[in-house]
């Protein structure tokens, strides 16, 4: 396991995954902003893409993929003139407190629809819930009909975490199947998760959500590839010196490290390791070190029965005592607290 797994792991990292469908007509599709995480996928058909702040459009076709980690607000419609479509209705969509909000304009010929069992939008001059979209009719027979299929979703995760990979996550990626913006393996993933889409079968759902799962993590290697970031904790990933300390400290078990050794293995010396480090991360090799012993203590105590003492320990402290100072500290509650809760 690496730093990036494990963090995934920390922040419990999750999808939910929709189908969208824009009709032959105009359409305007708006998404607010979420404090999470959005993707969409083209399946067939094209439609345009617009970010909030920004005055032009992207054009997007089958393969292309674009995900918003931070949640930002943004259009998609089925022409650049779609952009400026007025908003008749706005509806928040239930059961997720602010998941999605979508506000749809104009549809001409068939309408802007949401694939979810806990969903039902209103859209255009329709006064009822939206049609759940079948799997294999839905998307297989529609690549010649002019309408516009997306694969769209929320990625959610524990946003009470502290962390600088959180900070980090950039505003917008888009990748692609073709082109400059390929990444190795998104055509076979694309075409998995739509086959999956199509079949229903049993489990399907949670298969899908995995696969996204799987390709936020692909959109995250290409996009800090791509950018050649020099600074920031994406970059700090990929460090051959501070990417080898991280996945060490993530992976720690017996080791117990320390900077002196975490330096040694980075093959720096302990200043220079101790700067660089600090520069990228944005704390200390000592603080990271022992707040992440401290997330690691958290989640034993939310999902495991291991006693107090022992994660105590495994997080370096030689007292329940100590232990629990450290962590009121860092979490603003005490161990006993957060089990209990």
């Amino acid at each position: 396991m690496d730093a990036m797994s494990d963090l995934l792991r920390t922040i419990q990292l999750s999808a939910s995954t929709y189908i969208c469908k824009g009709g032959q007509g105009h359409w305007n599709m708006q998404i607010q902003y979420r404090p999470q995480g959005i993707f969409h996928i083209v399946v067939s058909g094209s439609c345009y893409l617009r970010e909030g702040g920004h005055a032009d459009a992207i054009a997007l076709q089958p393969g292309d993929v674009v995900a918003f980690p931070t949640g930002g607000v943004h259009w998609l419609s089925d022409s650049p003139e779609g952009q400026k479509l007025e908003i008749v209705n706005a509806v928040e969509v239930p059961g997720d407190d602010g998941l999605m909000l979508l506000k749809v304009g104009d549809v001409s010929a068939k309408s802007v629809a949401v694939n979810a069992a806990k969903i039902g939008i209103q859209v255009g001059e329709m006064h009822h819930p939206v049609e759940q979209l079948g799997t294999d009719s839905e998307i297989a027979h529609t690549s010649d009909s002019g309408e516009t299929i997306l694969l769209s979703g929320t990625l959610s995760y524990d946003s009470s975490i502290d962390h600088p990979f959180l900070k980090s996550l950039p505003c917008f990626i888009h990748a692609s199947t073709a082109g400059a913006r390929h990444i190795d393996g998104l055509q076979n993933l694309l075409e998995l998760l739509i086959e999956t889409c199509r079949n229903g079968y049993p489990g399907s759902s949670l298969v899908t959500d995995r696969l996204i799962e799987i390709l936020f993590v692909q959109l995250l290697r290409a996009h800090t590839s791509g950018k050649k970031q020099t600074d920031g904790y994406l970059a700090a990933l990929s460090d051959p010196h501070i990417g080898r300390a991280l996945n060490l400290i993530h992976t720690e078990k017996n080791e117990k490290w320390t900077v002196e050794t975490l330096s040694s293995a980075a093959a720096m010396s302990r200043s220079t390791f101790t700067q660089k480090f600090s520069e990228m991360v944005g704390s200390t090799p000592k603080t990271y070190l022992t707040n992440t012993r401290l997330m690691k203590a958290r989640t034993k105590l939310q999902r495991t029965n291991q006693s107090m003492l022992s994660i105590a320990e495994e997080a370096g402290y030689n007292s329940e005592s100590a232990f629990g100072k450290a962590f009121k500290k860092h979490f603003n509650k005490t161990p006993g607290e957060l089990r209990r809760g």
